[in-house]
């Protein structure tokens, strides 16, 4: 900061800031080292031989105001209000100091309002410092300060000579201050007759004028100068300057500081868009496949829902290569989900016929997925994100920024290209509608039959789009068409199977009754049956009917398919294949169960108890079961583990009496109970350790000719014959 007055030292010492601040020595030491102060040693003659020094120009803004004031001479303003609760040595701020501006340049009145506004800013200041020593947040030091000084309590004299100020006008003071090495002329009316080559509104009407051109509702400068003229005759203030002056006024504003105009006008955004500075990207640096653009659109033409029949808007997500732009991917759904962007992406890949290098990512939910970011746990699954199974590297676009996604440009060409020519075209505005659909458009609407589509049909006329889209000429390389650029970079060709994995998404689930719940739905295999623990499984957004399970250790389990639901009454109601469905998924039932019996039998009889751990004779157990050891192992380990946590009670067949053998035969005390199906009573017979009778084989031979019964009689042969039977 440049010094104001060549009477300040360049370089100053503890004791030099001290007397300024009317603070003792220590305190200016603790202040420097509290605010970590740039410093200098330099040679002394006492007893230390070196001392510290502060470069004033390195010093807080607040410490310099103050040491200017206490090298001008001038008196320390008084600040009240309920935030300055501080010692007056501490609260003050200098008025601002004599400016090197020539003399005459303010007009008294001016010069007046300059000062009045400068010493606000210093109360400000104050009122700032006070509150970060009670860490008060810098917008609650603002609002309370402007509260009390537009109520009139805090500051009488200035709030008569100013009137009200708002929080943006005292900011813009407070930066303009600043900038201007605390020169308080630059406060100074810019619109008041002291100034040449400047309008000559009065402040009365600069400030009622640009109160409503700057607001965010952008009333016309033509109505606010109509206005303005009116509350100034309804105030009984002078308005000398004419409507063609007050305009002038506004014009020079908004070309002097178009920055301001449009942010007040219209926001971040605006600002952004229309008035900062772009930066050009060179795209001949990078090659074709080097960089996907990738985002969504919401249609501007209607196509059939699938489920309800009804119309409806489709979202389109594009993969857009960069260098020759030109769309080399995408897929139209009713909805932006990972299920879309995926086969979007695919589809971009086999066109691309290679893999791109980076991918440009939109800020969406749905681009955002763990699908694509990796956020999967990989101690638990030990697979990556599907971009880096691919081996893309993602960047994600500044959100609300249509430069940072050169797609956007794209999708203009696209609407007037493609949508328009659509026959269920609704525009791409409220005032962009074509005419059938504006309202008593009779006429237009018996003349325009809307013809909507269905999205097989809106992705064929896409792919004939795409030979016009690639047929225009590229916009930087002159004399090519983008077809061109795109077919000379294109890749050799990629190994769809091989695509397919990779692009699988992988998760983690815990197994229960029906295998894994997952998508609304379950997912079961036999391999699956009686297992209780996590697996990781990975799947296809293109193909839900199926899921691929492994163990932890990344093992292959088994491919699950997707169970469907059975009706309720698939007997009565349903139809043939809601009864083969039922009959399928039951009989797999039974054939569990039997497998589980068969298991605890050849144990029982083996052992004669449930000492499962040592004594299960193996030889023998393998051939009567062969894949019985994998299960038995299991549960040996589960049992290992409980023992480890202490003595394990000898289990014996006493232990589960419905896993003893049954009694001796007593043909006269035998009890048949009752069975609500057919198959409850062949597993009954097929328990019983006798021969069967001549009515229980008459049922066998009529059981055996359902498909329930061709079934039992596959997997278990004639059970006649087992159960001794002709």
């Amino acid at each position: 900061m440049k010094l104001l007055h060549t009477t300040i030292p360049e370089k100053l010492t503890a004791e030099e800031i001290a007397e300024a601040l009317k603070i003792s020595v220590q305190g200016a030491h603790w202040k420097a080292k509290k605010g970590l102060w740039e410093f200098n040693k330099v040679k002394s003659p006492g007893p230390f031989g070196e001392k510290f020094v502060y470069p004033f120009s390195t010093l807080p803004p607040t410490i310099q105001i103050a040491i200017q004031k206490h090298y001008a001479h001038d008196p320390v303003p008084p600040v009240t209000g309920h935030l300055s609760s501080l010692p007056a040595e501490a609260q003050g701020f200098p008025t601002p100091l004599t400016s090197t501006a020539p003399e005459g340049r303010l007009s008294q009145q001016a010069d007046k309002v300059a000062r009045a506004r400068a010493d606000l800013v210093a109360g400000y200041l104050t009122a700032r410092e006070n509150g970060k020593v009670k860490k008060l947040k810098n917008s609650d030091i603002t609002n309370q300060f402007l509260q009390a000084y537009n109520s009139g309590l805090s500051f009488p004299e200035l709030f008569q000579t100013m009137g009200k100020v708002s929080r943006s006008t005292l900011e813009r003071w407070r930066k303009d201050l600043e900038e201007a090495n605390y020169d308080y002329h630059v406060l100074a009316p810019q619109w008041g007759k002291h100034r040449t080559g400047t309008s000559k509104l009065t402040e009365r009407e600069s400030r009622i004028l640009f109160t409503q051109v700057f607001h965010q509702n952008r009333v016309k400068t033509g109505t606010a100068i109509t206005v303005t003229k009116y509350i100034l005759e309804l105030e009984g203030s002078p308005s000398p300057s004419s409507p063609a002056t007050m305009r002038r006024a506004v014009d020079q504003f908004k070309n002097r500081h178009n920055d301001l105009w449009t942010f007040y006008r219209e926001g971040v955004k605006a600002l952004v868009d229309k008035v900062l500075p772009f930066i050009e990207r060179d795209d001949s640096l990078i090659d074709v496949g080097d960089v996907l653009v990738a985002d969504g659109h919401r249609c501007n033409f209607r196509v059939k829902n699938p489920w309800t029949g009804k119309p409806c808007r489709p979202m389109l997500v594009g993969f857009f290569d960069w260098k020759s732009r030109i769309l080399c991917g995408w897929a139209i759904s009713l909805e932006e989900n990972t299920q879309l962007i995926t086969a979007a992406l695919r589809n971009g890949i086999i066109r691309l016929g290679k893999t791109p290098k980076i991918v440009l990512l939109d800020n969406g939910a749905a681009f955002k997925s763990k699908v694509f970011t990796g956020d999967i746990d990989l101690e638990q699954s030990g697979i990556r994100g599907m971009f880096a199974r691919l081996d893309i590297k993602t960047v994600f676009a500044w959100p609300y920024n249509a430069r940072s996604k050169p797609i956007e440009r794209f999708f203009g060409d696209f609407s007037n290209q493609f949508e328009r020519y659509m026959p269920s075209f609704s525009g791409a505005s409220i005032t962009d509608k074509p005419a059938s659909m504006m309202r008593n458009e009779k006429l237009m609407q018996a003349y325009y039959k809307e013809n909507v589509m269905e999205i097989p049909q809106v992705m064929s006329a896409l792919d004939k789009w795409w030979g016009f889209h690639a047929w225009t000429d590229h916009p930087t390389l002159k004399g090519q068409q983008k077809g061109q650029v795109f077919e000379a970079g294109r890749g050799t060709g990629i190994d769809q199977g091989k695509l397919n994995d990779l692009m699988m998404d992988t998760t983690i689930k815990r197994l229960g009754r029906n295998g894994v719940s997952f998508l609304n739905g379950d997912y079961f295999h036999e391999a699956l049956y009686g297992l209780r623990q996590q697996v990781v499984i990975r799947y296809d957004f293109g193909d839900i009917s199926k899921i691929h399970v492994y163990a932890k250790n990344g093992d292959y389990i088994c491919q699950a398919d997707r169970k469907d639901k059975v009706h309720p009454m698939a007997a009565l109601l349903g139809k043939p294949k809601d009864v083969e469905e039922l009959k399928y998924q039951i009989g797999q039932n039974l054939s569990l169960k039997k497998q589980t019996t068969k298991i605890a039998r050849q144990a029982l009889d083996m052992t004669g108890d449930m000492e499962i751990v040592t004594a299960l004779p193996w030889d023998k157990m393998v051939e009567a079961a062969p894949d019985l050891p994998e299960k038995i192992e299991r549960i040996e380990n589960e049992f290992n583990g409980a023992k480890a946590l202490g003595a394990v009670p000898v289990i014996t067949a006493d232990s589960y009496p419905e896993l003893q053998e049954p009694e001796a035969e007593q043909p006269k005390a035998e009890v048949i109970p009752l069975f609500a199906t057919d198959a409850e009573y062949y597993n009954y017979l097929a328990s019983l350790n006798r021969t069967l009778s001549e009515s229980e084989n008459a049922f066998l031979e009529e059981f055996y000719k359902t498909e329930t019964g061709k079934r039992f009689l596959e997997m278990d042969g004639n059970l006649k014959t087992a159960a001794g039977g002709e």
